[in-house]
């Protein structure tokens, strides 16, 4: 196995290069979050968990750019489900590192192990999200309601608050009195990379939703159509909603100043502009 010294220039070397391609191909959307990934470093005054949170992000990217096809799938798999399968399998064993990404993850959690926190169950959440992704790519699945919020909201979202949470020093079990924003946040990425998702073969529109709002095959990917229209603005409604929930939450908990002031930069503010961009294009 690799020493620190040796896995800490492979992620350097992982992090320029997937950072350069996001930048290259989408800076409109990762610039600013990558900016504050850089500026959580010097807010934080904890150079270990800045360089984790950078290295623990570069890899569930990667790894999610290699599940919708944006990356190249690795040498040696036949597809993104066996892909994501062998991640995951690795995470629970971190035996016999086979490629950069699992060098990446070893060298997570070996920063994570030297201020004092365990990331497993929490990478387990997120990849057991992105296997769901990876199974259904391509398909043009409807699912119901209950399973989308299986997938997204507990395994996704539960994953990424409870991992930002111990990043920032608090409790995770205060993740559920985030999980508004968490849900606010899925949406407002569901609702941005619509057509993008669609044409990847995901529909993350519930069975329910087409129901109520007369959503199928044949309109689905008509942004102007008049029932996608309508769910658009309904979701954003949503989100709003939850983003006010998530602030009389805010009071319930004793929350670090760093956590106060990172939450609303990152997610909070982007997500509000963009469902309020929604709300005031969609008659």
């Amino acid at each position: 196995m690799e020493n620190l010294a040796q896995m800490k220039k492979h992620a350097k070397e992982m992090r320029s290069k997937v950072f350069e391609y996001l930048l290259k191909t989408r800076g409109w959307k990762y610039r600013s979050f990558l900016r504050y990934l850089r500026f959580f470093k010097y807010i934080s005054f904890s150079p270990k968990r800045g360089d984790f949170l950078e290295s623990y992000y570069t890899l569930m990217r990667y790894i999610d750019d290699v599940v919708d096809g944006d990356a190249p799938l690795p040498n040696g798999y036949s597809t993104p489900t066996e892909y994501i399968q062998a991640k995951l399998e690795f995470s629970k064993s971190l035996v016999d590192a086979g490629d950069e990404a699992d060098y990446l993850l070893l060298y997570c959690y070996q920063l994570a192990e030297k201020f004092g926190e365990d990331f497993t169950d929490e990478t387990n959440d997120i990849l057991s999200s992105l296997l769901f992704d990876a199974k259904r790519r391509g398909k043009d699945i409807f699912f119901p309601e209950k399973e989308l919020m299986h997938h997204f909201h507990l395994l996704d979202v539960r994953g990424t608050i409870r991992a930002t949470l111990k990043l920032f020093k608090e409790s995770p079990d205060k993740y559920e009195l985030l999980s508004p924003l968490g849900i606010a946040t899925r949406i407002h990425y569901d609702l941005q990379d619509y057509e993008s998702d669609l044409k990847a073969g995901y529909i993350n529109i519930s069975q329910e939703d087409c129901t109520q709002f007369g959503i199928d095959s044949g309109n689905i990917r008509n942004t102007s159509h008049p029932s996608v229209q309508k769910w658009f603005q309904h979701q954003a409604n949503k989100g709003m909603k939850l983003l006010d929930e998530h602030h009389r939450n805010l009071s319930l908990a004793d929350f670090s100043l760093l956590t106060r002031t990172t939450l609303p930069l990152v997610y909070e503010l982007p997500a509000k502009k963009f469902f309020n961009k929604v709300l005031s294009s969609v008659n």
